[in-house]
């Protein structure tokens, strides 16, 4: 069974709780792979609502609150904590890790902003004490660490790279070969293991065809964005306009 199929049967199972209890109930923190699982499968149960909220508005991963359409659901239990000491040298993998190592799980940290010498985390609420009280360093660097209000959380600088080519088709497996600079084959290889998500949707199907806009996540090697598709070169080409994000 895939991981997919558990997270659906989670899912299934949580509607059916807010079915049979008339609450709501939160989910822990979901990627957008999973924020657009859940979607679908709430879709069909018209007395059903849901929202999602990662804590700010730019926010990828959220928590989702799923309740019956007559109530109104509580608040969301997220925090959001500020670390402040000599950063630069860091990188996100290294904030989430810190975190992890204290025995946090992934599915109770949100994102994660990283800037200069600052750096906001959004967790869920329940862990908010316990990282407070035991977060005091980041590899070598000692750290400060302090609650702020969701309203204070710094914005994510969005950093892209342009990237102008031709392909022969817009088949996801030549798009994706040209914005991570790999071969076709070892795009499609990847394409057909389950590595591969447009707008946040499974795909493995190599000749699935890209449109301007959709957005591309590869396993292991990150998120491109199909910009623009530019025009029909002399030799029959597809001209296109890809962002790749860094």
């Amino acid at each position: 069974m895939k991981e997919s199929d558990f997270e659906v049967i989670r899912f299934e199972d949580l509607i059916k709780w807010v079915l049979k209890n008339k609450k709501e109930r939160y989910t822990d923190f979901l990627n957008l792979s999973s924020q657009k699982l859940l979607e679908k499968i709430i879709f069909p149960y018209k007395e059903i609502e849901y929202l999602f909220d990662g804590g700010f508005e730019r926010a990828e991963r959220k928590i989702a609150i799923i309740y019956p359409n007559f109530i109104s659901p509580k608040e969301v239990p997220i925090s959001a904590l500020r670390i402040m000491g000599n950063l630069e040298r860091l990188s996100h993998r290294d904030i989430l890790g810190a975190l992890l190592g204290l025995g946090i799980k992934r599915d109770k940290t949100g994102d994660i902003v990283l800037k200069d010498n600052v750096c906001d985390i959004i967790i869920h609420k329940d862990v908010e004490s316990f990282v407070l009280m035991n977060l005091n360093k980041i590899g070598r660097e000692n750290i400060k660490i302090s609650s702020i209000k969701l309203s204070d959380i710094m914005q994510p600088e969005i950093k892209y790279k342009d990237i102008f080519s031709t392909v022969a088709s817009l088949r996801l497996d030549s798009i994706t070969a040209s914005g991570f600079n790999i071969s076709r084959s070892k795009a499609s290889q990847l394409i057909k293991s389950g590595s591969a998500n447009v707008n946040w949707e499974y795909k493995d199907d190599p000749s699935y065809q890209i449109k301007e806009n959709d957005i591309i996540s590869l396993r292991g090697f990150g998120r491109i964005e199909l910009k623009e598709v530019k025009g029909i070169t002399k030799k029959g080409r597809i001209s296109i306009h890809i962002c790749r994000f860094i």
